[in-house]
């Protein structure tokens, strides 16, 4: 088969696939809606990849119709750019605010204290003011809900909702 004939079709495919990403994109219960985040998660390109993964397979849970994991996945990598700048610039603050912590590195912070606890010494400290502890803490609680055995099921709205707010916050927080 001629080559360029080949590199005619790929392209050809590419184009379709793009158009009807874009016609489904405004179907509510279309998968296809969750395509339009690509452009977001290529915002994400200078995040370790361990980062760009959970969002990643977030974005690859929603386009396969599945909801309560793209919210888990996307808290996953908001919170760990969070806590790793809350670590990097409030780690003596921290100390002082809880003596009673013991941690060596920001993986230990983590693995040692909830992350309600994260958050609360976040706003103690002042790296997030009251108005952004409460917004996460309701994401923490969204989070929760698709985490453990609930009847609790996010629309499709919700959970692409939910994952392109995860993706903004990560990038006011690199």
């Amino acid at each position: 088969m001629n080559l360029d004939l080949i590199a005619d079709y790929r392209e050809r495919t590419e184009v379709a696939l793009r158009e009807a990403h874009r016609v489904l994109s405004v179907v509510e219960g279309a998968g296809s809606r969750a395509v339009l985040l690509e452009d977001l998660t290529k915002t994400l390109d200078s995040l370790p990849l361990d980062i760009q993964d959970y969002f990643t397979e977030a974005l690859d849970c929603l386009q396969l119709g599945m909801r309560r994991a793209p919210v888990v996945f996307s808290w996953a990598g908001f919170f760990s750019v969070f806590s790793a700048k809350l670590y990097l610039q409030y780690e003596a603050d921290i100390r002082g605010k809880r003596k009673k912590w013991r941690f060596g590195s920001v993986e230990e912070l983590r693995e040692s204290f909830p992350e309600a606890q994260l958050l609360d010494v976040a706003k103690d400290v002042g790296f997030i003011g009251k108005g952004n502890l409460r917004k996460y803490q309701g994401q923490l609680s969204e989070r929760n809900q698709c985490a453990h055995p609930t009847l609790y099921k996010p629309s499709l709205n919700v959970a692409i909702g939910y994952l392109d707010l995860m993706i903004r916050q990560t990038i006011q927080h690199m």
